[in-house]
């Protein structure tokens, strides 16, 4: 239930809005063959959700134990790669999002805080606090961990901006809820 929720939600919230004229049907924009591609090159699996957004499969992110086969057992992450653009000048940026945590409410300060103090630490992206407008999960708090990359970036930086988001949201995740939900 808590995954419908979490892709209505990205329905809904993240997708950029489509301008609508009057008298012209509206249509989701086409996945962006850039990311395609690049996602391709380095390897990752995905999927494209309603937005023609790019989902990846869950990516494991640290061992946290062995199944009874001996196999090594991961938490993973989801993550998300923007097909729409944003410009701004001559620039044209895309997001990497990933969710760590669903808040009922405002955080607490000291939470809010430390979202605060580790943007300050990290290199690449920064905290953001998203209140769910519609679903399941209506009014409550999504905290997300998004990183601004450039539209044409080459496959690597994709993949390393990727690396950092899932690396970082889930560690907040498993510091935050001892879960690994997302």
């Amino acid at each position: 239930m808590r995954s419908n929720g979490f892709v209505l939600f990205c329905l809904v919230v993240l997708a950029q809005p489509i301008a609508a004229q009057v008298g012209t049907a509206t249509q989701k924009p086409s996945p962006d063959p850039r990311v395609k591609s690049a996602l391709e090159r380095v390897g990752y699996n995905y999927e494209l959700d309603a937005n023609n957004d790019y989902k990846l499969v869950p990516i494991e992110t640290e061992q946290v134990g062995t199944k009874p086969d001996g196999k090594p057992l991961f938490r993973s992450q989801l993550v998300y790669v923007n097909s729409n653009t944003e410009k701004y000048g001559s620039l044209e940026i895309r997001e990497v999002l990933a969710p760590a945590f669903l808040s009922n409410g405002l955080l607490s300060a000291e939470l809010a805080n430390r979202l605060l103090r580790e943007n300050n630490s990290v290199k690449l992206g920064s905290w953001r606090l998203v209140l769910i407008s519609s679903g399941p999960n209506v009014g409550k708090y999504l905290a997300m961990y998004a990183a601004q990359i450039s539209a044409d970036s080459d496959a690597e930086s994709l993949r390393l901006t990727i690396k950092s988001v899932i690396l970082i949201a889930d560690r907040m995740e498993k510091s935050v809820t001892g879960a690994d939900d997302y």
